[in-house]
């Protein structure tokens, strides 16, 4: 999505050169040294939750399953799903809070989009874990010696119980900042070396093109595509975490409430302007490198895998030879270790962000803030890991189908949090900062799209489509 000028209609307005209403005020950098010196990191922190489940096993899974077809799939989420985060961007850098705050202004029963966002980070959280958790302690089992002695079955289990205990452990007594430095790492490592595979590798042998449509009304369609549209590139639920980690830098309305000033304020336009729009450029690298992670593994699948989909037997032998026609048998381990990396970082992370959003969520549902937020926050941790124990028992310890599975029910679930994120800004940002007409008409679009996401999340859950 190209941006504009963020104001009242797109007419132009910039922030001044050199007009600061108040002395004490810190500017962002205008040039990109000083961007990426003093403002980037929130869009990076929230690519790196992304780039898991989605990016992992469900873009290979439908390059290997659809071929170049799959990059318009992925391309349209992309496209569709960009507003509620950009909506959560304004809104931060705008009012000087977390969307989450004015989730209580939402039409309807009292404080009833605070408990529905709350069961979403307790219980649909646990889900996600489970599901990603299962993918890397399937892909820990390619570099285990001891699989074939007691069976691949209790294999899978015992790695995935000892992984989740020990992310529980991490977050429960915040010991894990070396750990996630090593796995960020590790992350960013294997998305470069994922796009050089996709450039250096050989096309595919069978002929195909992204103009070769699939059945758009098969159930293998239907399914993979819910799948995708619920977790790629994250779930929208995330607006919440990046506001968090952008409120944590004080920058924007928030320094101005800080120093008792009124964002609304006319005098302080040009200053909030320049926030949202440093906010917003933030993100869009954040997410356009998302993007070409996302793209980079279907194009691997497409030249290595199609046309046998990825399913659960094999998936970690499958996964771990994407890059060895581009780099050779040594890139089998880096993929290994790189894979293993990105999803161990998001089970991390899906265990500490859930927590503690819902530790800031539980005050204002129920109007105490006397509660004692750590408590809450080290209950949900262990209730998150003990309760991944439920879909794996549903599902079974199959890696792809579980990721499968609780991302089409994300597809329904998270439909909810790109209105209200429009409501929550069109309700508390000042004028000028509101979307302009071509924005209405942008989040319409793609809000009717995400919302068919969702119906075809439905369709898959209650099994009109089976796969």
């Amino acid at each position: 999505m190209t941006d504009e000028p963020v104001g009242d209609g797109g007419d132009g307005v910039t922030p001044s050169d050199g007009a600061v209403a108040d002395p004490d005020l810190t500017y962002p950098d205008r040039d990109w040294g000083g961007f990426f010196k003093n403002h980037f990191g929130p869009s990076m922190l929230w690519a790196l939750i992304s780039i898991g489940g989605s990016h992992i096993v469900l873009a290979p899974t439908l390059g290997a399953t659809f071929g170049l077809f799959a990059v318009w799939m992925f391309l349209l989420i992309y496209v569709a799903k960009y507003g509620g985060w950009e909506l959560g961007i304004r809104y931060n850098y705008g009012v000087g809070g977390n969307p989450i705050e004015a989730y209580r202004d939402l039409p309807g029963p009292k404080n009833w989009a605070l408990w529905l966002t709350l069961f979403i980070f307790t219980v649909m959280y646990a889900g996600i874990t489970a599901a990603v958790g299962m993918s890397t302690a399937a892909l820990s089992t390619a570099l285990l010696p001891f699989g074939p002695t007691i069976g691949p079955f209790q294999t899978i289990v015992v790695v995935y119980a000892t992984l989740i205990a020990v992310a529980t452990g991490l977050v429960l007594f915040s010991r894990y900042s070396l750990l996630e430095k090593i796995l960020a790492g590790f992350t960013v490592a294997l998305g470069i070396l994922i796009v050089l595979g996709a450039i250096a590798g050989p096309p595919t042998g069978t002929i195909q093109t992204a103009f070769d449509v699939p059945d758009l009304t098969g159930p293998m369609f239907v399914v993979l595509f819910a799948a995708a549209a619920g977790f790629a590139p994250t779930g929208h639920s995330t607006s919440i975490l990046i506001g968090s980690w952008s409120m944590a830098k004080g920058e924007g309305a928030s320094e101005l409430r800080e120093k008792g000033l009124n964002p609304e304020d006319e005098a302080y336009h040009d200053y909030v302007r320049a926030w949202i729009e440093t906010g917003r450029r933030d993100f869009n690298i954040g997410y356009a490198f998302s993007f070409v992670i996302a793209l980079s593994m279907i194009l691997l699948a497409v030249n290595v895998l199609y046309p046998e989909p990825l399913g659960d037997e094999g998936f970690e032998i499958a996964l771990a030879s994407l890059l060895g026609e581009s780099f050779g048998e040594w890139s089998f381990y880096a993929m290994v270790i790189g894979a293993f990396a990105a999803l161990y970082s998001t089970v991390i992370t899906l265990l500490d962000g859930a927590s503690r959003a819902a530790s800031d969520i539980l005050p204002l549902a129920t109007e105490n803030e006397d509660l004692d937020r750590e408590r809450v926050r080290r209950i949900v941790v262990v209730w998150l890991a003990l309760a991944t124990v439920v879909p794996i028992a549903y599902i079974g310890a199959l890696p792809v189908s579980l990721i499968v599975w609780i991302a089409a029910l994300m597809a329904v679930v998270e439909v909810f949090f790109y209105p209200a994120n429009w409501y929550v800004v069109e309700k508390h940002l000042p004028e000028p900062f509101r979307p302009s007409t071509t924005w209405k008409v942008y989040y319409v679009i793609t809000i009717g799209i995400v919302v068919l996401f969702g119906a075809m999340g439905a369709a898959a859950e209650l099994g009109i489509f089976e796969a």
